[in-house]
């Protein structure tokens, strides 16, 4: 199936069907649908070509459903950027794939003015306003009409790219096609038991893989009202939820604990709310059962997965005790194992790394051939994570085989910080590695050796990662060393560089 598909299903049959409620706007699924095709309108009329990339950045927003749908229609590759990227961070990513049209959040014009020079590729810039006028967005679309452009796509044509972390810390783009995407769709939507009477709550930023690819579609392809959250806040929610009758929404673990642990909590407010679905980071042990005692008349069903496959486990709400700590078995469809260095399977019991493949995977990661390679093994993908089964086919993760940590639901890449800090002129070298932390999942620490003759304190570093790089990414702590600990062949020893930490220990 063509991703444009989910939409315009939906639309043919309840046309007049609130699809999206934002604040005080509602938008039916002929005005959503039809909005789709203006969009894609405009980017034919701009001389984007089948192929060609735009980028979004965008904060949740009505626009950013469109501009997703409007497209996927067109045949082009949506690449999603985080609006919480620092200017230098989102630049460089324009830099690499270099797309035509940009649509931007207003919020964070002053981070695109600020790097404009650099952003040679983009021959059209769309600002969303932060109100609910749609600003220039809409009216760039009115313009152009809402029917169909028509144009030829195969569902194997690439739709969208997110980025993900690689090896060296530089980030890579995931390109998904349009079937890989209704594939991971059509299985959120039956695991996680989403139909069209749900009015689904869409909190998780769309920029994330999980947020928009992920759940939102399935809400689409279920024919769901979606209630569109710019920014989490739990009292808001509380506030939509009872207004709306919001019956079923994703989260990731730091927002439906941020939710049950909130001062204005109200069981009685959220009785509507019958699903929370969580991923996007593991869900910390005891959560579950907080989340069931605060709400006992709502079910908590967990996944797992990867911006590469979309959704690869389901953990359901009846199998969250007797399993505590998994993240439970393979989803409808997908075809998973726990493999040895060779990609055979190990015995139940026995640690290896999780690999899957099926039609959600990806296409590959954009012109980066060597990641790639590195991924993609015989025709399995080899996740990096390492995970132990038992005899009835329930997982548990145990470790990384790469270093990314997990913070918020949002991946955070040692590597990437400390480039980020040798950048510095007074650090000779640093090292970053993660914690776990009672909030977040994890929180990034790090050792710094500064250069001889130099100095630096606990506000400058901490300041220059904030003009570099998102602030999620800024450790959470800082530490002065004399040298980092290496072995005899110049690997920084982390795992003991963070046990001593969690032992209160700091070394050398």
């Amino acid at each position: 199936m063509r991703l444009g598909d989910i939409l315009r299903l939906a639309a043919q049959r309840d046309p007049r069907k609130a699809a999206m409620i934002a604040g005080d706007r509602r938008i039916d699924f002929a005005e959503y649908d039809a909005a789709a095709n203006r969009f894609a309108h405009l980017l034919l009329d701009s001389g984007v070509s089948k192929g060609d990339r735009i980028a979004t950045v965008l904060f949740n927003s009505p626009e950013y459903c469109i501009t997703h749908f409007g497209n996927a229609r067109a045949g082009s590759v949506l690449v999603h950027i985080s609006p919480m990227y620092a200017a230098p961070e989102i630049a460089r990513i324009v830099e690499r794939t270099r797309p035509r049209v940009l649509v931007i959040d207003a919020a964070i014009a002053d981070k695109i003015n600020a790097v404009r020079d650099r952003l040679t590729s983009v021959e059209h810039v769309i600002v969303v306003s932060e109100d609910e006028s749609g600003g220039d967005f809409d009216d760039a679309i009115s313009a152009f009409p809402g029917t169909d452009p028509k144009i030829e796509i195969d569902p194997a044509d690439p739709v969208a790219m997110t980025f993900t972390g690689g090896t060296t810390g530089a980030p890579k783009g995931a390109v998904v096609s349009h079937n890989a995407r209704f594939v991971s769709a059509w299985t959120t939507a039956l695991e996680h038991r989403v139909t069209g009477e749900d009015v689904a709550g869409i909190l998780t930023p769309m920029f994330h893989a999980v947020g928009l690819m992920i759940w939102y579609q399935a809400t689409m392809l279920a024919g769901c009202t979606a209630v569109i959250f710019r920014k989490w806040d739990a009292a808001d929610f509380i506030d939509q939820a009872e207004r709306h009758a919001i019956s079923s929404v994703f989260m990731v673990p730091v927002q439906a604990r941020d939710l049950i642990r909130s001062p204005v909590f109200d069981a009685d407010r959220l009785k509507s709310l019958r699903n929370i679905g969580a991923g996007g980071a593991l869900t910390p042990e005891g959560l579950i059962g907080e989340c069931r005692a605060a709400l006992p008349n709502c079910d908590y069903t967990d996944h797992y997965g990867q911006s590469e496959t979309g959704v690869l486990t389901i953990l359901r709400p009846w199998e969250a005790e007797a399993h505590r700590g998994s993240i439970g078995r393979a989803a409808t469809g997908v075809d998973l194992r726990i493999a040895d260095d060779n990609g055979n399977p190990v015995p139940p019991g026995t640690i290896g790394e999780l690999i899957s493949r099926g039609p959600f995977m990806m296409e590959g990661y954009f012109e980066n051939e060597a990641e790639t390679t590195a991924y993609f093994r015989d025709g399995w993908g080899w996740s990096g994570d390492l995970a132990v089964a038992d005899e009835d086919g329930f997982i548990t993760l145990v470790g990384r085989s790469k270093e990314m940590i997990v913070s918020g639901g949002i991946n955070v890449y040692p590597r990437e910080i400390e480039i980020t800090l040798e950048e510095h002129p007074a650090v000779l070298e640093c090292t970053a590695f993660g914690v776990p932390d009672d909030r977040w999942g994890e929180a990034l620490i790090a050792y710094i050796v500064l250069r001889d003759g130099q100095s630096a304190d606990a506000e400058t570093l901490p300041a220059f990662c904030t003009e570099q790089l998102a602030r999620y990414k800024r450790p959470r702590e800082m530490v002065f060393v004399a040298h980092i600990p290496k072995t005899p062949s110049g690997k920084v020893q982390k795992p003991i560089l963070r046990d001593a930490y969690l032992d209160g220990r700091i070394l050398p």
